[in-house]
Order: structure tokens, then C-alpha cells, then sequence
């Protein structure tokens, strides 16, 4: 997992270590909702909370590939955690850069590895191009990030793609099977809020932070919070990992822009697929898969299910 622990990546952290099925070999961290000093103190703090055992994690990028400056993000709150009391963790991080950590996980593999990315791609990039050996010890990068409606960050760009729009088109265009889980469904797979409030008020710390997180989905720079919405934001990624028959994912042409107005938009070409040669009119763009909706419904019950299982 390549993560920038804020308050949706620690839910799906609690997701991934919860779940029978999942077997996390190795978190790397990277700026994003927080800097990324930050980002590895959360994610460490998470794992605690989880129960989680030795896994390695990794500082990585602190800084997009081009772009060297980027303004500080305030949605998850100052801390990437809404302001949560958690206690300081003693885990230690890996020695290890967060590329050469993921390297070596995926190289020592006996199968085929998920690369699940929740944050901007910095990290992925830099390993796809230092490591090429690893993309056939690759099964598939999934992540959280574009769009094929609108943007968050700017009115065609999501945040993920926007911070590292190089990265993501390293991504893209790597030939590595790649799912996009974007805006689409992100925005709509909700937690109800007696749910949260039922594991706000749980003796278990993974559940009881699955509650606060939840209420902190939106917490702003002042302080305050909007009205309740339950959002499990990138944790619906990890969802669709484990439960993908509850998903619309569609395989479409993709293209990240990287100029003008539009910098950090996946283009994504909903018109039929073509492989008339002959076909001047339809640019060569990586075919990926693309989330585009789901039995949301089922979903949120699948994620309630993971967490309630730490009880």
C-alpha cells in the first residue's frame, strides 16, 4: 500500500489489516494529505490502533516529480487526522527509502502482488522507473485517484492525479494492469451515521477510531466540521479489491493531461473502443479500468462487516 495518512487512508489501513483475506507486506508513505514526516507518525499511530504486526513501513517523496511546490492541504485537519488523540506510536519506520522497501517486498513475493496507491503517485513512479524488473512481479496497481466527471481540486482535476500529474501518467502508461477508482464512486459510498456512532462508542481502538475517522471526513482548517456524510473515501479502493463483483469497472482509453487549465485531469474516452488500425481519429491512450459505479449499498455493508471483525 502507498498511502498520505489522512482521515480516509487510515480507514482503509483498518480495512486492509482487518480483513482475513488481505496480507499488507509493506506500507510506503508519500506528502499528500499531510507532509510526509507526518504521514508516517499517522500511519504508524493506525497500525497500532489495528493491532497490526511488524509491517515494514517507509518514508518516501516529500515533493511531486516537476512540480516543487504545491500550497498545504487542510481538508483532513492540520494533523491529516481531524485532530484525533492517538498515542504516540513506538514502531519504528523501515531504514529503507519507501521505493527500495516496496522493491524489495514485491521482488521477495512467492505471487503476484497488488500495489494498492490511495495517495499521489510520486512513490510509484520513481519505483516503476528506478525497479522496472518489479512490473512482472505485478498483478495489478489499484488507485485512488481521477476522475470521469468532474474534479475536487480544480473543476476537472482530483487531488491525487492533480499533485503528481507526471507520476500518474508514469502510471498509466506503464502497460502494469491498472484500475482507476476515482471520483465516481468515491464521493458516494457512505457509512450511516448510528453506524458511526455505534463504533464511536466501541471498546475496541480499531473500531472506535473507524467512528472518529468517519466524523472526521471533512474536517476544516478552523477547526470545525461540516454536517456528518461518512464518506470512507479511499477505503472504498480496498473495498472494491476484496468484493470487485460489487463494482462497474469498465476498461477505457486514459489520458492525464499534464498543460493548462486542465493539468491533472484523466481524460477518460467513454466513446466505444476501436482497434480499427485503419482509425486515424482516436489517439493510442493507455486502455485501464475504470470504476464507475457499484451496489454501493452492499459495499458499505462489506466495510462495516471488516471492521466490526476486530471485536
Amino acid at each position: 500500500m502507498d498511502v498520505d495518512t489522512g482521515t480516509d487512508d487510515a480507514l482503509a489501513l483498518l480495512y486492509a489489516i482487518g480483513h482475513p483475506d488481505v496480507d499488507v507486506v509493506g506500507i510506503s508513505c508519500v506528502a499528500g494529505n499531510a507532509g510526509v514526516e507526518q504521514v508516517v507518525i499517522n500511519t504508524s499511530k493506525v497500525l497500532d490502533a489495528a493491532g497490526a504486526g511488524d509491517i515494514p513501513v517507509a518514508r518516501g517523496a516529500s515533493l511531486p516529480l516537476v512540480e516543487r511546490s504545491r500550497p498545504e492541504r487542510d481538508f483532513h485537519g492540520a494533523d491529516g487526522l481531524g485532530g484525533i488523540a492517538l498515542p504516540k506510536s513506538t514502531r519504528e519506520s523501515s531504514p529503507l527509502t519507501a521505493v527500495e522497501m516496496l522493491s524489495r517486498q514485491i521482488m521477495a513475493s512467492p505471487e503476484p502482488v497488488t500495489l494498492v496507491c490511495l495517495a499521489p503517485q510520486t512513490n510509484i513512479a520513481m519505483l516503476l522507473t528506478q525497479h522496472p524488473e518489479v512490473a512482472n512481479h505485478l498483478q495489478r496497481i489499484l488507485f485512488m485517484g481521477g476522475s470521469a466527471i468532474t474534479g475536487n481540486t480544480t473543476a476537472v482535476a482530483e487531488f491525487n492525479v492533480w499533485q503528481d500529474p507526471e507520476a500518474a501518467a508514469c502510471v498509466t502508461e506503464s502497460g502494469i494492469p491498472a484500475t482507476m477508482y476515482g471520483l465516481d464512486v468515491f464521493t458516494r459510498l457512505t457509512v450511516d451515521q448510528r453506524t458511526a456512532d455505534r463504533f464511536r462508542a466501541h471498546d475496541h481502538p480499531a473500531i472506535r477510531l473507524a467512528g472518529e475517522l468517519l466524523y472526521r471526513r471533512g474536517t476544516r482548517s478552523d477547526g470545525s466540521a461540516p454536517d456528518y456524510v461518512g464518506v470512507i473515501g479511499d477505503a472504498g479502493a480496498l473495498v472494491m479489491l476484496t468484493h470487485p463483483e460489487l463494482f462497474d469497472v469498465r476498461a477505457f482509453p486514459v489520458k492525464v493531461n499534464l498543460t493548462g487549465f486542465g493539468r491533472g485531469q484523466t481524460i477518460v474516452d467513454q466513446r466505444a473502443i476501436t482497434t480499427d488500425p485503419g482509425d486515424t481519429g482516436r489517439t493510442p491512450w493507455p486502455i485501464i479500468d475504470v470504476a464507475l459505479d457499484g451496489d454501493l449499498e452492499h459495499a458499505a455493508c462489506a466495510f462495516v462487516e471488516v471492521i466490526e471483525r476486530f471485536a
